[in-house]
């Protein structure tokens, strides 16, 4: 499920950057930040990723998950602070 959960978070950030000017541009390596003091990731941007992953999600694997949910608040290590962790929870979301 790694390569997928990948896949499915570069192409969300794919989309999230076709709409985004130079300087809101999301990275795509693990440890790009997107919830902390230093991303360049605004929170409309970030809300509209989030989103964009749980569609592809459903529409890969048919699947419905709710990527936000208490537990992910609750985590001692939020799934939303960097790329990576994001993809960790997708991994963790699909499996």
């Amino acid at each position: 499920m790694k390569n997928l959960a990948k896949q499915i978070i570069d192409e969300a950030i794919d989309e999230i950057n076709a709409d985004q000017d130079a300087s809101g541009q999301i990275d795509k390596s693990s440890d790009t930040p997107l919830l902390s003091a230093s991303s360049n990731v605004d929170s409309l941007a970030l809300v509209r990723l989030l989103i964009a992953v749980e569609r592809l999600v459903e529409e890969k694997t048919g699947k419905s998950v709710v990527v936000v949910d208490e537990s992910a608040f609750e985590s001692e290590q939020s799934p939303f602070t960097t790329v990576g962790a994001l993809e960790r929870h997708i991994e963790t979301l699909l499996a």
